[in-house]
This record gives C-alpha cells, sequence and structure tokens, in this order.
C-alpha cells in the first residue's frame, strides 16, 4: 500500500468505519499483506486492499461507489476484482466464468475470511480449490486440516 493508497481510505473513513471487531482500514491492510505475502501479482494484492470498499452480501457498508475513482486509484484490473468481490456469489464465485478471475476472487476470499480468522468450514474447501497459491495452502494447511 502506497501513501495515496492509504490517503484515498482514510478520506474515505476506513479508520473509523467498523469491521470484524476492529477498523475497515485494519481488516483491508490485514488482506493486502496477506496477499502480498502469498506473493500474488498486485492487481490481486490492490484488490484485497479494496476488496469491500463497495460493500458486500454481508458486510453491507458502502464506503464508495464511484468505479471511476477506484479505478483510477488501482487500475482497471483491480477494481474489475473489487466489483466482482462485492456483486458475486461469494465464497465459490460460481457464477464467474473466466477461470483467471475466478481463481483470483477465491484468493481474495481466502485472505480475506482467514485475517478474520474467519469460517473454518469455508476456509477448508477453499483450500482444495484448484488455482490456490502455495502461500494460501501454506497458511491454511496449519490452521484448517
Amino acid at each position: 500500500m502506497n501513501d495515496r493508497q492509504r490517503e484515498f481510505l482514510l478520506k474515505l473513513d476506513a479508520d473509523k468505519t467498523r469491521h470484524s471487531g476492529r477498523t475497515l482500514f485494519e481488516h483491508l491492510k490485514g488482506v493486502h499483506d496477506l496477499l502480498r505475502d502469498w506473493d500474488n501479482p498486485t492487481d490481486v494484492c490492490l484488490a484485497g486492499l479494496f476488496h469491500s470498499i463497495y460493500g458486500t452480501n454481508t458486510f453491507k457498508h458502502q464506503s464508495l461507489s464511484d468505479r471511476g475513482a477506484l479505478i483510477d486509484m488501482i487500475g482497471v484490473k483491480a477494481e474489475l476484482l473489487v466489483y466482482h468481490f462485492s456483486t458475486k456469489d461469494r465464497p465459490m464465485f460460481a457464477s464467474i466464468d473466466a477461470n483467471d478471475i475466478r481463481t483470483k476472487l477465491i484468493e481474495i476470499e481466502t485472505a480475506n475470511l482467514f485475517e478474520q480468522g474467519g469460517n473454518f468450514k469455508t476456509l477448508r474447501r477453499l483450500l482444495f480449490m484448484k488455482g490456490l497459491s502455495n502461500g494460501a495452502k501454506a497458511a491454511l494447511s496449519g490452521e484448517v486440516v
């Protein structure tokens, strides 16, 4: 995360918005850092940093609705992942036909749930998804097996 992205999140009050027992900012940064540590490409890490900024089916708070502003911040590829994460059927993203996009979304969901100390039943299912990074598999193996 660079300073510009940090400031963008702070302007959206991510540091004041509650999420999973702390602030949205802390959660978003945690997801980003996991994805980075798992050696994911930049677009996946950036999507993780903003993954629930539009809200999701379980996190109803919408910090941003202007897709153009997020595209300017993180690029088209990363923003498209954020948009799909916010609007598609989690955690398996079965309605996504493009395998590359679906794999990236599952990686982000894995980091999202793992970072929250989350749903072990779902994490166990995600552990065996095709395309999950070695870093994610290693992290999950010690936690959900």
